[in-house]
């Protein structure tokens, strides 16, 4: 623990280099104390209940050189586990110039133009399962290095590069899974062949339209779920093991953002391509291309997103079993199943661990259609804002609800309350999920 703390205070003290320079250090950062209230049929009453705090630092000479580190401590209780974490969320360095610039270190990058739906952002790990009243927070910093070029006042040409993998954090966990089966998920920085991931990504700006065009290579953020092992030696206790593992993908994009007074309307294409064969790897999705297409209206003091986005599973086949990881199992049906003549059952644990990663995946049908809706506004000189996020699947049917209300007493003091709803079809990803992630959430939040 002195190792990993003395580390992080290093990294914490790089921006300090640059204060060498005699300009401009800024700290900066937040306290905060949080509770999630389950609404939904869950053994824990107190879904989450937390103590934060982040501390900031950006050092500048305003001309050439700029770092920042962004450090979370965070103490409590999630889905009835303790809590107890000192992370570095960022610390890098930057150097720059008119036509140039370059920075090191662990960096959130978010590509892609639109918001609620970004199948562009390749390089920003997110953690599903964070309980926090800001989205943001669930996003994780990654070990990178960024080369920007800017030959022209209109061009951008940016270059990424990350040695290592690390990915998201899937909602796993809390899911009631048989008491035979073991999960094992990868958590923080991964390294091994294959595990780096590089990109590029050329942004245009003209008059009244910007435009980006970009590439990726490297594993895929999101973990796919393969099995170990399935020993069915003793048929009333069978033992699966199952784990999260990288899968290698090429991803090619374009995105646009234009002003058609009064809106703002943004779009993006997206296609990606394992480098895996689909048949016989259930941790490999399948190709597909995507589609959004999204608004900004801004009418007095109201603000207003929405989106709708698309998706195409390219060489999609039926699963051949609906997926029943996480429902409630009707043992008379599976034990007829188990009795059929020529059954294998390894082969069945293994076409019900891919069916569980196409229902994750969005990628059970051929086709999906969503959209999204964010809707806030800002009250009595922006001292009460209350806001409704709402993103509903048409296809899944799949539906969030996400209702919240934000009071400003003071400048630097920000109470929040709100509730989180999940519903979805029985065995949908949603109707999974929605008895641990339905909670009414309060927090206090100090600023400084």
């Amino acid at each position: 623990m002195k190792r990993r703390s003395g580390l992080l205070l290093i990294l914490y003290l790089v921006p300090l280099a640059l204060y060498s320079q005699e300009k401009t250090l800024t700290p900066g950062g937040f306290v905060r104390g949080g509770i999630f209230l389950s609404a939904g049929d869950y053994e824990h009453d107190v879904n989450a209940a937390f103590g934060d705090a982040a501390l900031t630092l950006t050092a500048t000479d305003n001309l050439s050189f700029k770092g920042f580190t962004d450090v979370r401590v965070r103490l409590g209780q999630q889905f009835g586990e303790n809590v107890n974490s000192f992370t570095l969320r960022e610390a890098w360095g930057m150097y720059y110039n008119k036509y140039m610039s370059i920075s090191a270190g662990q960096k959130i990058i978010k590509w892609g133009k639109t918001d609620m739906f970004t199948p562009l952002s390749r390089f920003c790990p997110v953690d599903y399962t964070l309980r926090s009243p800001d989205f943001e927070d669930a996003e994780l910093g990654n070990i990178l290095g960024v080369l920007t070029l800017t030959p022209a006042p209109f061009f951008k040409l940016s270059a990424v590069a990350a040695p290592f993998w690390n990915p998201s954090i899937l909602i796993i966990k809390p899911i009631p899974l048989p008491s035979n089966m073991q999960v094992e998920l990868p958590e923080g920085f991964k390294s091994g062949n294959g595990f780096y991931s590089y990109g590029f990504r050329g942004d245009f700006t003209l008059r009244g339209f910007d435009a980006g065009l970009q590439w990726y290579h490297g594993p895929d953020l999101m973990p796919g779920l393969t099995m170990v092992s399935a020993d069915y030696t003793n048929p009333l206790e069978p033992a699966i093991a199952v784990e999260g593992v990288p899968y290698i993908i090429n991803s090619a994009g374009f995105d646009f953002e234009t002003v058609i007074s009064p809106f703002i309307l943004r779009g993006t294409l997206a296609y990606t391509k394992p480098e895996q064969e689909k048949a016989g790897n259930e941790e490999v999705p399948f190709p597909q291309v995507e589609w959004v297409a999204g608004l900004d209206w801004t009418p007095g003091a109201l603000r207003v997103t929405a989106e709708y986005a698309g998706k195409k599973v390219l060489d999609f086949y039926e699963a051949p079993y609906d997926p029943l990881i996480g429902t409630t199992l009707n043992m008379e049906e599976l034990m007829e199943l188990f009795s059929t003549p020529g059954f294998d059952p390894v082969e069945f644990t293994r076409s019900q661990i891919e069916a569980f990663n196409r229902l994750y995946n969005n990628q059970l049908f051929e086709y999906y259609h969503s959209a999204g809706l964010r809707v806030e506004a800002e009250l009595f000189y922006g001292r009460l804002i209350p806001s409704l996020t709402t993103v509903y699947n048409f296809t899944s049917r799949d539906l969030m609800l996400r209702p919240a209300v934000r009071y400003k007493p003071a400048d630097s003091v920000t109470l929040t309350v709100g509730y989180e709803h999940y519903t979805g079809t029985e065995g949908g990803l949603y109707d999974i999920i929605d008895d641990f992630m339905k909670a009414a959430f309060f927090s206090l939040r100090i600023d400084f």
